[in-house]
């Protein structure tokens, strides 16, 4: 026994040395209090300084593997662990432990390989319960394509759903006209009709790289303004890579994201636009509570009725995001696009800002509040109506809810858009009241 005690002395201190020499945190820390991350190292510490003096002591192994893992430092209490069970092997209860860190580290076979040798002992029936959520949780994480339809209907109730003129007197060309009662904003109410589907393939790379596909078609019909139904369809493709961090970069967890979209839109069932977009962004964690991106985009835009707006826009992003000890997610956006159409009148350059608030309310409420304010100005003066500059103030309230089995969600949004124009007959404003209900459990998810 004494000499078993030495050699375990000997592996416990060789590992302790060489994980607190190099960086030891291979997942966020579940505490983010700068204060009580040192108390708990510290502690930590302590309980090392007992081990030194009693390396076999269960009682201090577990509460020091328990330290390491509120520190983010799996890698270290699962060398613990690992080390408890060449002492005492019969331990359903570190077994189950270790199963799960392996799983939070996406070591799959090594976490179905401890969470399967529970079984082999006499654990309790909620220690198997737990076993057998991790072994679907695996199943599920290593299946290779991962496929979602989601199913939307739902009303809309637009104030301006005509796109007619706000003022009853308007200026063209230096004539002042009357606005007919016929070019006024009506109300209408719009039947939507949406269905996405997605697929989420795991390319099995060690940085965990992914492709995402994506289908969606919309379908919107007035009541009284057929003229103006829309129908969409939308195809794209998302690389994933999980870029490698730099111990050296602010950045911590970074990754780049290409992707490909192509849409077709129809207004009236007749083709109205076709763009084929490509966009490229970095995102990453200046913080545990902070993350930034940037990135940009080129779209190719053919307009199928009036060619002469068709053309080439080029643009960057940027974003920052923030999620505060509450869970109150804020994001503020700018975003830059320059629109080179073939007619010069048509081209444009915009600068747009957003502020996005997200919330969990409670009992399976969510709330989310956007603000944007876009600054459009066109090179050229239109033809007959002159220099047109736009200003677009944008204000959206959503509220949304899940069912208890995360299958059907309902939305309601509250959108006012006022677009203030140089032209007047440009000048346009509208509120919307939106009711959707989605079905995301169309088919179940499966392993191709």
């Amino acid at each position: 026994m004494k000499l078993f005690k030495g050699k375990f002395f000997i592996l416990f201190v060789v590992w302790v040395f060489y994980s607190q020499t190099v960086v030891a945190v291979n997942v966020t820390p579940a505490i983010t209090d700068p204060k009580l991350i040192e108390e708990t190292n510290l502690q930590r510490e302590k309980i090392f300084a007992e081990l030194i003096e009693d390396p076999t002591n269960l009682d201090f192994l577990f509460k020091y593997a328990n330290l390491s893992i509120l520190l983010g430092d799996l890698e270290a209490a699962i060398s613990v662990f690992e080390q408890m069970l060449i002492y005492e092997p019969d331990l359903p209860r570190i077994r189950l432990e270790l199963g799960v860190l392996y799983f939070r580290l996406n070591a799959y076979p090594s976490a179905k390989l401890y969470l399967n040798s529970v079984k082999k002992y006499d654990a309790p029936e909620e220690v198997l319960k737990k076993v057998d959520s991790f072994l679907d949780s695996i199943v599920e994480a290593e299946r290779d394509f991962v496929h979602q339809h989601i199913l939307s209907m739902g009303l809309t109730r637009s104030s301006n759903a005509n796109s007619g003129i706000d003022d009853d007197i308007i200026e063209i060309a230096g004539f002042a006209l009357e606005v007919p009662d016929s070019s006024k904003p009506k109300n209408d109410l719009t039947r939507n009709i949406r269905y996405t589907y997605t697929l989420n393939q795991d390319l099995n790379h060690p940085r965990g790289d992914k492709v995402n596909y994506l289908i969606a078609l919309t379908d919107q019909r007035l009541e009284t303004f057929s003229q103006f139904d829309t129908s969409s369809i939308v195809t794209s493709a998302t690389r994933t890579f999980n870029l490698e961090g730099n111990p050296t970069s602010i950045f911590s967890r970074p990754s780049l994201d290409a992707t490909i979209t192509g849409f077709i839109v129809l207004l009236a069932d007749k083709s109205l636009l076709n763009s084929q977009k490509y966009d490229l962004k970095f995102t990453g964690a200046l913080s545990d509570s902070a993350y930034f991106a940037i990135g940009g985009f080129h779209d190719q835009r053919k307009f199928l009725i009036n060619d002469l707006k068709s053309g080439l826009m080029n643009g960057l992003f940027l974003s920052n995001s923030y999620i505060s000890d509450s869970n109150i997610l804020t994001e503020i956006e700018y975003e830059y696009s320059k629109y080179n159409a073939k007619a010069s009148y048509e081209t444009y350059q915009s600068n747009s800002f957003g502020l996005n608030i997200t919330s969990v309310l409670g009992k399976g409420w969510g709330f989310k509040a956007s603000l944007s304010h876009v600054n459009k100005s066109h090179f050229s003066p239109l033809p007959v109506f002159g220099e047109r500059k736009d200003k677009l103030n944008s204000m959206k309230l959503e509220f949304s809810k899940s069912s208890s089995d995360n299958c059907f969600f309902e939305s309601y949004r509250l959108s006012k858009n006022d677009n203030n124009s140089s032209i007047e007959i440009f000048a346009k404003s509208n509120l919307q009241i939106t009711a959707d209900f989605s079905y995301v459990c169309l088919f179940n998810n499966s392993n191709s």
